[in-house]
């Protein structure tokens, strides 16, 4: 209709100019007909009619091509503008995985994305979500098939699901015949220990890792190694604990220890003050707020005595944290952590065990009974070991011997997660770890 329209006027304007001879009367200049220098003359009555009948004016149109976006030479319509706050929201909730992936929709995206204050924004948020859904844990294995290995499944698939898949971890100088040691997890980073004097930091999700410098050690015989890795709020600084044991002179005497930290602003290790009250056992430190924590064998075999000691990582000085009062029959003693607090699970013989948990780190009036777990009848079992989780209803998730096991105090019932039957032959290690944007390359993360 606007073609046929603008036809009619051109037509009948040209011919009044032949047949009266008559000088145009200039209007104002029509955008859409030609170019902004363009003038259209005067109409008669019947083109002002005809004008007044056209479905849409000019300045109409103009408006509806104002309100409609423009698309680009592609085809392809722009991206909305949202206000940087809401996208903010809407990124700091979505998973590692997807944030990877939006890196490349724009300049703006991709610099949001790497800010140490989105990354700490969406690490706060995955450690408090309840639902566990961007958390996952370590499985150190072992099968015929494949020899050792690190495995990771998701932890909210253990509560959850009926069946569990897991996937390979990757990281420099893996190798199948060699058992590497997880040392521990802190903010999505991974602390694994190869040879016992190789150590490396990763993040799986990210898939980025750092080798720590070596410290030239050499294995020899009557000594052990135990690590711990965790962050140092004061200084934005993570840290990996090497304690190297060794027996002094005779087995009365019992074992002594070096201790060495590094940092990973420095990226050196150096040494600090020997542990003052005795040894650790061989597990790794468990990093509650600031510290690690190791169970501790006393000095000397003949005086034997368990206790709980602190490294702050800060200060770096030790001290022996409070417990709590387990009454009579209490056996060993496993450190772990829960929900962020130190956790302790006591086996009374092969009656039961009790789950302490600190909730406020250093006061030992704190401290709370969690549950209490009777020791399951299934044949071959006779320890629980690790306390590793617990879900919104209060089920627990516990290292179990060579398998992982769910233990229900409402019900009462014990369950075991079922993996692929080629998965792994028994579990070694677990540990949990969030999914996060934390590189071990990159210092100030949390500035």
């Amino acid at each position: 209709m606007l073609h046929s329209s603008v036809t009619v006027i051109r037509t009948n304007k040209f011919r009044e100019m032949e047949n009266q001879n008559q000088e145009p009367t200039p209007t104002q200049p029509n955008q859409r007909l030609g170019s902004p220098s363009q003038e259209l003359p005067s109409t008669s009555s019947n083109e002002q009619t005809q004008k007044r009948n056209r479905p849409e004016s000019p300045q109409n149109e103009s408006n509806d091509s104002a309100q409609s976006p423009k698309r680009s030479r592609n085809g392809s319509l722009p991206t909305p503008s949202f206000p940087q706050e809401i996208i903010f929201e809407i990124l700091s909730n979505l998973p590692v995985k997807s944030l990877l992936r939006f890196r490349c929709v724009s300049k703006p995206w991709k610099s949001l994305i790497a800010d140490n204050f989105f990354i700490k924004k969406h690490l706060k948020r995955t450690q408090n979500d309840p639902e566990f859904s961007k958390k996952r844990v370590l499985i150190n294995t072992s099968s015929i098939q494949t020899g050792s290995s690190i495995k990771s499944c998701s932890l909210k698939s253990i509560f959850e699901d009926p069946n569990v898949n897991t996937s390979e971890i990757e990281y420099p100088s893996k190798k199948a015949s060699r058992y590497d040691w997880i040392v521990g997890s802190c903010n999505g980073l991974i602390c694994i220990a190869i040879r016992e004097d190789t150590v490396l930091l990763l993040n799986p999700t990210l898939r980025v890792s750092k080798r720590l410098p070596d410290l030239g050690f050499k294995k020899r015989r009557g000594c052990y190694t135990v690590y711990g890795f965790g962050f140092d709020a004061s200084v934005d600084d993570y840290k990996v604990v090497r304690v190297f044991c060794y027996q002094s002179k005779g087995f009365e005497d019992g074992y002594e220890s070096i201790v060495r930290v590094y940092s990973m602003r420095t990226n050196c290790w150096r040494r600090i003050q020997d542990f003052p009250f005795g040894v650790p056992f061989s597990e790794a430190g468990k990093h509650v707020d600031g510290t690690l924590n190791w169970a501790v064998l006393s000095r000397h075999y003949r005086d034997f005595s368990c206790t709980i000691v602190s490294l702050d990582l800060a200060q770096e000085t030790y001290k022996e944290v409070t417990q709590p009062c387990y009454g009579n029959g209490a056996g060993e003693r496993i450190l772990g952590v829960l929900d962020g607090c130190l956790c302790v699970l006591c086996s009374y013989g092969r009656l039961y065990a009790e789950v302490w948990v600190m909730k406020e780190y250093g006061k030992r009036e704190s401290w709370t009974k969690l549950v209490t777990i009777p020791y399951t009848p299934i044949p071959g079992y006779e320890m629980f070991l690790t306390p590793l989780s617990v879900s919104k209803s209060g089920e627990i998730l516990l290292r179990f011997e060579v398998n992982m096991l769910l233990y229900n105090p409402e019900k009462n019932m014990f369950r075991i997660p079922m993996f692929p039957y080629d998965a792994f032959s028994y579990i070694d290690q677990q540990e949990v770890y969030e999914e996060s944007l934390v590189s071990p390359t990159v210092v100030n993360q949390h500035r």
